[in-house]
């Protein structure tokens, strides 16, 4: 019993049950492009002692922090990572001008050092961004519509990482479903991807309170990026008619019940009445 006893504690200590423990791993969700960042993996080592620090991106180690060899830091070729070794330690890695190729899951993992060679492995993705340099553009409007007009345009992203997501808004609401013409998106010969979402709808009388109908289309890319493209599209007021004139002349009290012959007597009347 006390061999097996000895057993589970030694497979315990293996596991880092009673050791190594991490206190702080980050790696950053999304980098701007041409940005530095930084990836910590900071541990306890709680009474053991330390053999080394490694990282890895993608499965390739870039990065290892050995303390009982010289040099403790060493530094491995992997595309998109480009470590800064004087800001790097056995607990924090600095990268320098990420790129889109820097993009990837990395992993850090710590080993203590014999007889139980503890290990700590924790791993995360990062993602490097681009951020779009202009607003979206709308293309295809025109400048006055009728209610019965058909209203078709397109709203397209400038080129980013990833694919910016757009949203259409007619008069500050979000735009229907059934208005929508999803395009897939264009990629560039740098992996920069442009998106294009169209608005196609009947006009009515409901979308011009006023007589004008706000069209909005926002572009954004996470809690980073937020731009918008407005437009204001008019109607045509119609002109009084005939029946509209009687009206207007109702309102200031003449009698309701005139017809439009009834007026043109009227006028007759008056008008031989002053000779």
């Amino acid at each position: 019993m006390l061999v097996l006893a000895c057993w589970v504690l030694v497979l315990l200590c293996g596991e880092g049950g009673f050791a190594l423990r991490m206190r702080r791993f980050e790696v950053p969700l999304h980098v701007p492009r041409g940005e530095s960042t930084t990836l910590r993996c900071e541990f306890d080592l709680q009474g053991e002692r330390l053999y080394s620090v490694k990282w890895y991106k993608g499965g390739r180690e870039f990065f290892r922090h050995v303390p009982n060899e010289q040099p403790k830091k060493q530094v491995y070729e992997v595309t998109g990572v480009n470590v800064d070794m004087e800001e790097s330690t056995g607990q924090v890695v600095k990268l320098r001008e990420v790129e889109l190729a820097t993009s990837g899951r990395y992993k850090c993992e710590v080993l203590a050092e014999a007889p139980a060679f503890n290990t700590l492995v924790e791993h995360a993705i990062l993602t490097v961004v681009e951020i779009p340099q202009e607003k979206p553009i709308v293309q295809g409007a025109r400048e006055r519509y009728h209610p019965g007009d058909i209203v078709r345009i397109n709203c397209t992203s400038a080129p980013s990482k990833p694919a910016a997501t757009l949203t259409w808004y007619i008069n500050d609401r979000v735009a229907p479903e059934q208005y929508l013409m999803r395009y897939l998106p264009y990629m560039d010969h740098e992996g920069l991807e442009t998106t294009t979402l169209g608005l196609h709808f009947h006009a009515t009388h409901d979308h011009f309170p006023r007589n004008v109908m706000s069209l909005r289309c926002t572009a954004s890319i996470g809690f980073f990026y937020n731009k918008t493209e407005e437009t204001a599209l008019e109607t045509h007021r119609p002109a009084l008619s005939l029946q509209s004139r009687e009206h207007f002349y109702d309102s200031l009290g003449a009698p309701r019940t005139v017809s439009s012959l009834g007026l043109t007597l009227l006028l007759l009347c008056v008008l031989h009445a002053l000779r």
